[in-house]
């Protein structure tokens, strides 16, 4: 599949096939890609942990505000972030950054997924053993077969989303 139909065919999922696994194959794959994404401090100051287990999967799931339904997903790919020091603003840019390529490659190899911040982050570390106060799962990317036809979202026009030039100048589309 092409660039522009991945991007496309991307889309939030809300329904996972539950039991469905992934091989360590595919999630090795997914984080080659998230690995190879732009960096703005060349250092990515972030790692992933990946939830397989059901039951962590499980807690996990509770500790979000309404997305019980992210521990049907095959992993969850939590996202930890360096946010003790200065440049925890690019460190977080960074992360998603990445989180985004990993949800493109997921999107390419007909995996759905979601990004999910609305979580209790304190919780959801302790149950990850993200123990270093200068660490925060900021975070979570559930991945796995879907079920739903997704969802976009609402999206902004072009032109509503363009400026030219500077601030409240429109851009002339052809």
């Amino acid at each position: 599949m092409d660039f522009f139909e991945v991007v496309i065919r991307n889309k939030r999922f809300r329904e996972f096939q539950p039991d469905q696994l992934l091989t360590s194959g595919q999630i090795n794959q997914l984080l080659a890609c998230a690995q190879l994404a732009p960096s703005l401090s060349d250092i990515q100051n972030f790692t992933y942990i990946i939830v397989s287990d059901p039951t962590l999967k499980t807690q996990v799931a509770e500790k979000t505000k309404g997305f019980d339904w992210i521990k049907n997903a095959s992993v969850i790919f939590a996202v930890v972030v360096v946010t003790e020091e200065e440049s925890d603003d690019v460190n977080i840019i960074d992360a998603i950054v990445s989180s985004s390529q990993l949800m493109m490659a997921a999107t390419a190899t007909n995996l759905g997924t979601n990004f999910i911040v609305d979580f209790d982050q304190e919780s959801v570390g302790e149950l990850l053993a993200v123990t270093d106060p200068r660490l925060s799962v900021i975070g979570l990317i559930p991945v796995g077969t879907n079920l739903d036809k997704g969802s976009q979202g609402y999206k902004r026009t072009l032109a509503e989303l363009s400026n030219h030039n500077q601030l409240g100048e429109p851009f002339q589309f052809d």
